[in-house]
Parts: structure tokens; C-alpha cells; sequence
């Protein structure tokens, strides 16, 4: 432990102390160093409180002042090797629009429980959805600067969050008459693209698939004579324009990587497309090239308002695995056809299922014609006694 003088032009007497020692983090040597003090007692001072943190946490925290700005374009550097593409890509937006301009220029250690629970309470009227994913952004971002010594603790985990539920419009399920209707439609125009709108519409409904993968399906992923899809890959599109476009094998997660069975109903819709589809994409435009979900989304959408039809995607995904859930598929298959890395997110989809379906038995027990029934067969046997 050592305490020496340093010259500095700033200072009255020509000098400052500086707090300097070696010491071990993880069973690796460090060097600690502070400059600055105008006296030997105030070097004393923090050299016996940085002692005391370091026995107690076994680490010092380093003095630093960078922002959560700064600290966040390093976690997407250095700290987020582990993270897909298209969710660092998420990451970077909800920063850009929710973070960067209210917190971003904030010290990292000066960003406290009560700032960010402040924070959260002024966005009681976003969605509930947005708020959840602004916080996993910021803890992403505390996460990495504990891990580079820039804060010890990490206070987003101790925050409550709160905001509208726009999810459950994406839980909704398409009736076969909404999916019929939007495809009869897009048909209709004679349109190329339109027409692969279509297909992309009948392959998430027969196989569940997430957008990103049904966009990334090539030809020589389809097995016509195995009856078989290999999901292998997804389309990079977020943030993206058309012409940037491209496919990562990367996917959401190591289930979501598997050959799936091909639906007969399905086939029959597949094999004239491919013999009128010149190219080896799936769902492409009239050139062959990759269509951008985004496009997609706004023209499906113009036609579904038409019909007063509400449309996501995903829905498609959720409709699958209700039809599954209500024709008594077992929950191990329907997890295996969803592709659910988790049991627990299939099991929700039968809780929720088995939730309507009680609703629907009680309300038809007690319906009109029942109490009714039960009003003449209660006459009825007053008579007899």
C-alpha cells in the first residue's frame, strides 16, 4: 500500500497525492490508482475505504465517468456475442427511440434505483410490452459495465414495471374463414407478389413457422417426396432495406432448428406454386428477390381492413397451435411441432385453451334453454308428488 506525491500544475503547492497499490481480482493482478487529493489524510481516507470495498466485494469498483450511452454502444461491441442479430438489432432501436435521449448522457454510476423507477412510472401509458423490453436494454447495459468493474450493483432488478397489454391482439386467434377470405384476395389481383403473400399465409398456417423463417424458406428446403420442411434458417430484415436483405442460420433457439412434417393440404398448395415460381425462394417478388416482412405486413393489412379483419403474423403461429390444442394433440407433439425450447410456453397455450373451453361449458349449462329445463322438469315433478 503506498501513497506518493504527484506533480500537478493545478494545484497550489506545485503537488497532489495519489493512492496506488497492487492487488488481486479473480487471481489476477491488478493495479489500483487515484490522484487528485490536495492532502496526505484525505488519501489516507479513501485508501482505507477502497480497502475496506475490497475485502468486503472482493473487487474495487473503478471510478469512471462514462454515460449509459457510452456504456451500451460497448456492450454492443464487446458484450453481446451471445445475442441473435436481429434481437441486438431490437436492442439498438428501443435505445434509439425510449433511452438514448433520457437517460443516455447520465454517468453509469450515477443511475440509481430511484432514477430508473422514476423513469418506468412516467411510462405507466406505453405498452406493457415496449416498457419490458426497454428494461432487458438497460440491464443488458448494467449487466456488461458490472462485468468491466464500472458499478458493483446492478439496480433495473429491483425496478417495477408497468403499462397497456397490447399482446393479447397478437394471442388472438384467425378464424378459417378471416385466413380464407385474405387469400382469396390476394389471389384475386393475378399479382406475383401477392400471389407469394398468399403462400407465405398458408405456410404459417399449416406449420406454425415465425415470419422470419417462412420468408428464409428456400425450394430445396421442402422434401415433397419425405413429406418434410427443414427449418435451417431465418431472414435478417430489422432495420433493414429491400436490397439488404439476407438469411442467418442462427436461430431464435436450438429447437427452433428442426425438420418439420409437411402437412398433405399443404402440399397440394406447394407443388403448383413451385411449378409457377421460377426461382429457388419460397415467398419471393416477381424478380426472385426476398420480400421485406414489412412490406408484407402493410399490404395484408390494407386488405384485412377492408374485411374489418385484424391481422398479425404471429397470429397465424397462435391459431396453429390452438387448432392443435382443441383436437386433443398431445402436448409433447404440439411442443415439438411449435418448436418450443421451453415446456412451459406450451403448456400455457392448453391452460389458456382449457380456460375457454370451461367458460364456453359452463355458459352452455346455464344458458336460457337450460334453466328453462330446469323450470319445466322442477313443474313436472310437482305434479306427481
Amino acid at each position: 500500500m503506498s501513497i506518493r506525491k504527484r506533480p500537478s500544475k493545478k494545484a497550489k503547492n506545485g503537488y497532489v497525492y495519489e493512492v496506488y497499490f497492487p492487488y488481486k481480482q479473480n487471481g489476477i493482478t491488478e493495479r489500483y490508482s487515484k490522484s487528485g487529493f490536495k492532502t496526505k489524510k484525505e488519501a489516507q481516507e479513501h485508501e482505507a475505504l477502497t480497502l475496506a470495498s475490497l475485502k468486503k466485494n472482493g473487487s474495487i469498483k473503478k471510478e469512471i465517468n462514462k454515460t449509459l450511452n457510452e456504456v451500451f454502444s460497448e456492450f454492443v461491441e464487446i458484450g453481446s456475442t451471445n445475442y441473435q442479430i436481429n434481437t441486438i438489432t431490437t436492442m439498438k432501436k428501443n435505445y434509439e427511440a425510449h433511452i438514448k435521449n433520457k437517460l443516455g448522457q447520465l454517468p453509469i454510476n450515477k443511475i440509481d434505483y430511484a432514477l430508473l423507477q422514476k423513469y418506468f412510472n412516467s411510462r405507466a401509458d406505453s405498452s406493457i410490452g415496449v416498457n419490458k423490453n426497454v428494461k432487458k436494454v438497460i440491464n443488458c447495459a448494467m449487466n456488461y459495465a458490472i462485468k468491466a468493474n464500472y458499478i458493483t450493483i446492478n439496480p433495473i432488478s429491483l425496478v417495477d414495471i408497468s403499462g397497456i397489454d397490447k399482446t393479447k391482439d397478437k394471442e388472438k386467434i384467425l378464424l378459417n374463414t378471416e385466413i380464407d377470405t385474405i387469400i382469396e384476395e390476394l389471389n384475386k389481383t393475378n399479382d406475383f407478389t401477392y400471389q407469394a403473400y398468399a403462400i407465405a399465409i398458408q405456410i404459417g398456417r399449416y406449420t406454425g413457422l415465425r415470419i422470419s423463417e417462412v420468408f428464409a424458406l428456400e425450394k430445396s428446403d421442402i422434401d415433397f417426396e419425405n413429406d418434410t420442411i427443414d427449418v435451417n434458417k431465418k431472414l435478417i430484415y430489422q432495420n433493414l432495406k429491400k436490397d439488404q436483405l439476407y438469411y442467418t442460420n442462427q436461430m431464435k433457439s436450438k429447437s427452433s432448428k428442426a425438420v418439420i412434417p409437411l402437412a398433405n393440404i399443404l402440399k397440394n398448395i406447394l407443388v403448383p406454386w413451385f411449378n409457377k415460381n421460377p426461382y429457388n425462394a419460397v415467398v419471393c417478388d416477381i424478380e426472385g428477390n426476398y420480400i421485406h416482412p414489412s412490406c408484407f405486413n402493410l399490404q395484408v393489412k390494407k386488405i384485412c381492413m377492408r374485411f374489418n379483419i385484424y391481422f398479425h403474423f404471429h397470429m397465424l403461429r397462435h391459431t396453429f397451435a390452438t387448432t392443435l390444442a382443441t383436437n386433443n394433440v398431445d402436448i409433447k407433439t404440439t411442443q415439438e411441432l411449435m418448436r418450443h425450447s421451453n415446456f412451459n410456453t406450451t403448456m400455457n397455450i392448453y391452460t389458456h385453451i382449457n380456460d375457454t373451453v370451461k367458460k364456453k361449458a359452463l355458459n352452455d349449462v346455464f344458458n336460457i334453454k337450460s334453466v328453462e329445463k330446469v323450470s319445466k322438469t322442477k313443474q313436472e315433478f310437482s305434479k306427481l308428488s
